[in-house]
């Protein structure tokens, strides 16, 4: 009986030394070296991901180390935390469930360098931050000196390319994961590139992860933001596809030959507004087709006015040339408010404007495309 008695002390004890009155004991701590900082600041994100909450702050010891605890209420779904700096450094972000033990190391540069343990999570944040980063730093580098030739410009365009596909593979590699719904919220690349809008993350990689963390983490409060994200985009969707606007937007871009054309110079004709890039395989296929539909109905009223989304103004006119495209080819890649005007999302992309100046969405299926003309022919 003794026996059994001093077992459930010894018990209840180690029940005590995991849990507070403020929920059960949670630790972050770790040393950073060499990084300049003094202070570290540690952040609640709030559930809409959008305001952090500033909850505790540390002044490094003489060696670098820092360490936090804190309760979190029994039974809570991973969250995510901060660790922020003065200066304007990029917070390390980390997700933390209750009674997680988490270190970071790190020397030098905090951001790209650090290491972390005790949380899968948060590892794998790590790893999509270096990746992600990596290539905006070298865009962000490369724009200090985008007006020194258009080389700079088809290097940005690359480098952005690359942080979005870095975004796309860890999105679609880590579905279930909460680490993956932080890499979605990230646009570092769009801003840089605007005519990567709508090029990277979709509806489906949404709907994929909703179910992934559905399945893993059930009672997350992150499943609900993703399905009011996609509600609104579908019915951002919706409206592109139905509306039927009169009066469209009105642009006016130039030519290879520096000659400016106004789309409403096109008025009483049937327009198909193309968007389309030098540099995509699908919309040159595009072009391709579109110029025997171009042949067989220009005379009876049919004209293109496409405008190019291509960062580098002299791959967009060697193209052209090449090409040897009939109809009015424009340049829009210094014009981001364009593509912003008319939602484009990506390319090719296209609005089909009858004689009265009402706008559909067509498909850019060659045999579709033309049933839509010939009802306005």
């Amino acid at each position: 009986m003794k026996k059994l008695l001093l077992a459930v002390v010894a018990f209840a004890a180690t029940f005590a030394s995991c849990s507070t009155d403020k929920g059960v004991a949670t630790t972050i701590s770790g040393r950073f070296v060499g990084s300049g900082v003094d202070t570290v600041y540690l952040e609640r994100v709030s559930d809409n991901f959008t305001s952090p909450e500033t909850i505790d702050r540390v002044a490094l010891a003489d060696n670098g180390g820092f360490e936090f605890e804190f309760g979190i209420d029994e039974g809570t779904s991973p969250r995510f935390y901060r660790l922020a700096f003065e200066g304007g450094r990029r917070p390390v972000t980390l997700v933390v469930a209750p009674g997680d033990e988490i270190k970071l190391e790190s020397a030098g540069d905090i951001f790209l360098n650090y290491e972390v343990e005790g949380s899968e999570e948060s590892a794998l944040i790590k790893e999509f931050n270096r990746e992600y980063f990596t290539a905006v730093d070298r865009v962000a580098r490369i724009a200090e000196g985008i007006d020194t030739g258009e080389g700079m410009h088809r290097r940005a365009y690359d480098a952005a390319c690359e942080a979005m596909q870095a975004q796309l593979r860890f999105v679609g590699t880590h579905r279930d994961r909460l680490a993956a719904f932080y890499a979605i919220r990230h646009t570092a690349a769009e801003r840089y590139i605007p005519q990567l809008e709508g090029m990277g993350i979709t509806v489906a990689h949404r709907r994929a992860l909703v179910e992934g963390l559905m399945e893993r983490y059930p009672d997350s409060p992150y499943i609900a933001i993703l399905e009011q994200e996609i509600s609104t985009d579908e019915t951002i969707i919706d409206l592109s596809r139905n509306v039927a606007e009169i009066s469209y937007p009105d642009i006016e871009l130039k030519d290879i030959y520096n000659r400016a054309h106004r789309l409403s110079s096109l008025d009483g004709k049937v327009v198909l507004l193309y968007f389309w890039s030098a540099i995509d395989s699908v919309s040159n296929n595009v072009n391709a087709e579109l110029k025997s539909l171009y042949e067989r109905y220009h005379d009876k009223g049919f004209e293109v006015y496409q405008v190019s989304a291509d960062s580098n103004i002299s791959t967009w006119i060697e193209a052209v040339r090449q090409q040897k495209l009939p109809w009015i080819s424009v340049y829009g890649g210094t014009s981001p408010e364009v593509f912003s005007t008319y939602n484009v999302a990506g390319v090719p992309s296209a609005f089909l404007i009858d004689r009265e100046g009402n706008m559909s969405v067509p498909s850019l299926v060659m045999s579709s495309l033309e049933e839509e003309i010939k009802k306005h022919i």
